[in-house]
């Protein structure tokens, strides 16, 4: 159903969602999505062993089984690195059992070492917006630190969903048993993790964005990582020749190209914020390349947007006034005099001003 009603709307190419379909799949290519994508899942791999030992000082220190706080944390890593994640854990492991002290200082270091990521992540949302870099070195560090916290926030978020979501579901399967237990898990992990992707990139977005720009921005990444993850057994099967090209660096190309599908469901759903973010542009820039346009039916939507109706005889501006404001002619005709003569005729589908 859902493949069905993207490709209606890729045939109907007259509706404003088609535009925005479109804004997605050409910002991709405007903004070098491959290797924009490529920056932030290496930022990724390289900020997860501090951010983990972070997440995993904070939950040892909260909890009374530190136990508990490992074996979450190895279902976070398993689903973003699959095959690497148990050497990844190891080596927490080892480095949180070293005689440390978790003094300012260490925490100061772990924090350093993941800034990269935030500030990739902040600077990937800046250029996707189109916006233009500003602040200081200063404000932009303590930026990143304040994003360090919100990341491990969503990490938080994430492992306790998934801690109480199974007791969720057989709550609700137990006094409703009409639903099927799948569907009740599917749909409150759908919600839950739009809900935080939401927050995400309310977060981390430069500049205001509608609520609703954001939670289907939010929604799509959530659609992206629940598709990823239904896939993963065969996307496994599909890698089986990599052991014969790489060896025993199977496991790592493995776990590298299945973090960088996962970052990139995160940029997919910033693009589409984004092209939601200047639809009313996107629509508005139809006028100057759609061949008779006022004829086209995305007019109707400019109408509503920008359109002012005029009655005949009706003087829109006199010489020597000033409007910096373009005029499209739709229907009938918009003289331009000079000394009462006329000395051009803007007709349907042509601009003056």
């Amino acid at each position: 159903m859902m493949l069905q009603k993207i490709l209606n709307l890729l045939r109907d190419k007259r509706g404003a969602k088609y535009f925005t379909f479109k804004e997605v799949l050409d910002g991709c290519i405007r903004h070098n999505f491959i290797a924009l994508n490529a920056s932030i899942a290496f930022f990724t791999l390289f900020a997860m062993v501090p951010l983990i030992l972070l997440i995993f000082f904070i939950l040892s220190q909260w909890l009374a089984n530190s136990d508990f706080a490992l074996s979450q944390l190895e279902i976070v890593t398993s689903r973003l690195l699959p095959q690497i994640s148990d050497q990844l854990l190891s080596e927490v492991i080892d480095i949180s059992t070293k005689q440390l002290s978790w003094g300012l200082i260490l925490f100061g270091i772990l924090f350093l070492a993941t800034t990269p990521l935030t500030q990739a992540l902040r600077l990937s949302f800046i250029q996707i917006l189109g916006l233009t870099k500003k602040n200081t070195y200063i404000k932009n560090k303590l930026k990143d630190i304040f994003s360090v916290v919100a990341i491990m926030f969503f990490f938080f978020a994430y492992i306790f969903i998934d801690l109480y979501l199974q007791k969720t579901t057989l709550l609700v399967n137990e006094y409703v048993p009409i639903f099927k237990y799948s569907i009740v898990t599917f749909s409150l992990s759908l919600i839950l993790m739009t809900l935080i992707m939401t927050i995400f990139f309310k977060f981390f977005m430069p500049t205001r964005i509608k609520k609703m720009h954001l939670i289907l921005g939010g929604l799509i990444t959530s659609l992206l990582w629940f598709t990823l993850n239904d896939a993963f057994g065969f996307f496994i099967s599909l890698s089986q020749p990599l052991g014969y090209f790489y060896g025993s660096l199977r496991n790592l190309f493995i776990s590298l190209i299945w973090l960088y599908l996962n970052t990139g469901a995160i940029l997919i759903g910033a693009e589409l914020i984004a092209a939601l973010h200047k639809q009313e542009l996107l629509i508005l820039k139809q006028l100057f390349l759609l061949k008779n346009i006022h004829r086209h039916p995305i007019i109707n939507k400019l109408m509503v947007l920008y359109g002012k109706r005029y009655k005949k005889n009706k003087v829109i501006f006199s010489e020597g006034s000033q409007d910096n404001d373009l005029y499209f002619v739709i229907e009938g005709e918009v003289e331009i005099k000079r000394s009462e003569e006329v000395i051009f005729t803007v007709n349907p589908g042509e601009y003056f001003g």
